[in-house]
């Protein structure tokens, strides 16, 4: 069994209600979710990141 395999019997056995094909569902939605969450993090690291290199003060290094 593959890990989405897996997460879908977890589910399954949690919430016998469901039906296989609603529990693929389920998790392609979060999966989808956490993506797009970990993407919009990476975004907002990033633009901090250029932000605090732009307001840096250049070095020279003949003064060192």
């Amino acid at each position: 069994m593959t890990k989405i395999d897996d997460k879908v019997e977890e589910l399954l056995a949690k919430h016998p209600n469901l039906t296989k094909l609603e529990a693929i569902n389920i998790l392609t939605e979060k999966n989808e979710r956490k993506k797009k969450k970990r993407e919009e993090k990476t975004d907002r690291s990033n633009a901090k990141k250029l932000r605090n290199e732009a307001n840096r003060p250049e070095r020279d290094d003949a003064d060192s």
